[in-house]
């Protein structure tokens, strides 16, 4: 493991840590329909009220994230090990940037709407996005809408990292790989 890849598993344990240390709640006890409103991000081992419940929905959208992003930021270091260290800011590093920043915005700011227009229904009602930490009162998350725009973001970063996937002379097949080995094999071996 590279010292780059260490910190990177390091910053997700942290990060996951934080997520499960202060996890979403959603508040029961104003609507009596069994659907909660969010109450915040709470200390998980602190005092709560017996109408307050983890919302595990956006508890997994969270880890989710973190993990997706974790997996796309280790690949990318094991391609840089394998490119010419010249050019550090490329399209493709700069899509990266362009999606966490999109995933943090969605995060921040997601849909909500109004408790008296909630629904089980499979579309939901909606309002407008608020910051998480300074919403109006009387409003909930809509999750589904939530993970529609999360959704649409990773698809579309995928698509950026396959359209700046780089030179041709970039990319190794298996033959490139097995002459690789067969050149340090026979430089070891005249030592």
């Amino acid at each position: 493991m590279t010292k780059n890849q260490k910190i990177l598993l390091l910053l997700s344990i942290v990060n996951l840590a934080l997520i499960f240390l202060f996890p979403p709640y959603d508040d029961n006890s104003i609507n009596h329909n069994g659907i909660g409103i969010f109450a915040g991000f709470l200390f998980a081992f602190g005092h709560k009220s017996q109408n307050v419940v983890v919302n595990s929905s956006f508890l997994y959208l969270e880890v989710t994230v973190v993990i997706i992003n974790l997996c796309v930021l280790w690949l990318l270091t094991i391609e840089n090990a394998r490119r010419n260290q010249g050019k550090r800011i490329n399209f493709r590093n700069a899509s990266i940037v362009l999606v966490v920043l999109n995933l943090i915005g969605v995060l921040l700011f997601p849909p909500f709407e109004y408790i008296s227009h909630m629904t089980k229904a499979v579309i939901p009602t909606f309002e407008g996005f608020y910051f998480i930490f300074a919403h109006p009162p009387y409003r909930a998350i809509v999750t589904p809408l939530l993970y529609i725009e999360v959704f649409v973001i990773l698809i579309n970063g995928c698509l950026l990292l396959l359209v700046f996937k780089g030179n041709k002379s970039e990319v190794y097949t298996a033959e490139d790989s097995l002459n690789y080995a067969a050149k340090l094999r026979s430089q070891k071996n005249q030592r």
